[in-house]
């Protein structure tokens, strides 16, 4: 069976290349390889080069693409440029900052060709780029619900509560052209939502494997996961998006069940200046969500990491729930400068060992009297809330 791979980039010159090295030992002659670069500024064009020339004459479709300048948005423009480029029989989406596991992945393309479906959902592995070690994604826990999820509603189900990234997955191309499933595209990022759930929702068949394809790399500079702010709101469009795409009601619960799902995620990071923002988007939206569409949720653990404070987004109680989120960036902020400061004893007592230390020491009285204004700042802001 043909298969057609398709790798996007910008701006990774440092990533591209250790990236298509790792997806050589997955290719077989036959395939299709196709690498879109959006209007990198840096080196990716040349190393996308470079990593394509030793694959010439091994019978593998090579198909570069230039686009030029960068498009707006984020992968939708250059993924949909790339599925008009398709010619085989299965896709498999490939993020140019990653690393495939070719193991994993050869288990995965030996499934699919044994019996073909629509979709199939692999496993991934997440590879934190600040802390150099491997974790396994958010949804790990609902690998244990696949054996009982037997008829396809229930997979469906499944599927829709997975993180809907669409390098974990191997697509029929006929399916997609059948269904005309395309990325959104628009001002905005996250666009792979979306295309998760117009996938799911069109496929007949859903197939799982809990097998590792590919390390997705995360806190790397410049990454859009690493967003903080207004971007953010881009995932109540998407939730709109979503309700639209929805052939009934029964689904409703599900899309809120992935909005309040995003939103534990962003509240956790939020930058201070996007909050009035983010809450004034986040209360049209959830204001139109049906009181059945929140009943039908129950006590859905996932839903309850920010249901409180979706429900008072809901209700208007915009200034409350700022005010909590304020809070919590003051004491993210203070335990930032706990890590800063134990960091700077730490280099205080290797420069006293060698040069004295002045500077170090200086540098650590300035933070420590920073943790400090800010410490007694938190318990009058907590003395304030609980009077």
């Amino acid at each position: 069976m043909r298969f057609s791979f398709v790798v996007t980039a910008y701006n990774i010159e440092d990533y591209i290349g250790p990236c298509l090295d790792s997806l050589t030992p997955c290719l077989r002659p036959g395939d299709q390889l196709i690498v879109v670069d959006d209007g990198s500024s840096d080196c990716s064009c040349e190393e996308i080069m470079a990593r394509l020339a030793p694959l010439e004459g091994r019978g593998i479709e090579l198909c570069p693409i230039f686009l030029g300048a960068n498009t707006q948005g984020g992968v939708g423009i250059p993924a949909n440029v790339a599925l008009s480029e398709v010619r085989g029989e299965a896709l498999f989406f490939v993020d140019g900052d990653d690393l495939l596991e070719a193991g994993g992945f050869m288990a995965a393309r030996q499934a699919y060709e044994a019996r073909p479906s629509d979709l199939l959902i692999a496993n991934y592995r997440v590879y934190d780029a600040a802390l150099d070690r491997y974790m396994p994604p958010a949804d790990q826990p609902l690998w244990a619900r696949v054996p009982g999820a037997r008829d396809p509603e229930a997979r469906r189900h499944l599927a829709l509560q997975m993180i809907g990234v669409p390098w974990r997955k191997i697509y029929r191309v006929a399916f997609l052209r059948a269904a005309g499933l395309r990325f959104p595209e628009g001002d905005f990022f996250y666009e792979d939502n979306p295309f998760h759930w117009q996938a799911c929702l069109a496929a007949g068949e859903i197939r799982f494997l809990d097998r590792s394809v590919c390390a997705h790399r995360v806190a790397r500079a410049g990454q859009t996961m690493a967003a903080q702010g207004a971007e953010l709101t881009a995932f109540f469009d998407h939730y709109e998006t979503i309700l639209s795409l929805l052939p009934d009601a029964q689904y409703r619960p599900d899309a809120l069940r992935w909005l309040l799902e995003n939103m534990a995620w962003h509240i956790e990071r939020l930058d201070p200046g996007a909050h009035w923002i983010y809450a004034l988007r986040a209360q049209e939206v959830l204001a139109a969500v049906p009181e059945a569409d929140w009943q039908a949720l129950g006590h859905d653990p996932v839903a309850l990491r920010s249901w409180g404070v979706a429900r008072a987004l809901a209700a208007g109680d915009l200034a409350a729930v700022i005010s909590g989120w304020q809070g919590q960036a003051v004491m993210r902020r203070l335990a930032d400068l706990e890590g800063r400061l134990a960091h700077l004893s730490d280099e205080m007592d290797r420069q006293q060992q060698t040069l004295g230390g002045v500077q170090g020491w200086a540098e650590g009285q300035r933070a420590l009297q920073e943790f400090h204004a800010l410490k007694a700042m938190a318990k009058s802001r907590q003395a304030d809330e609980a009077g």
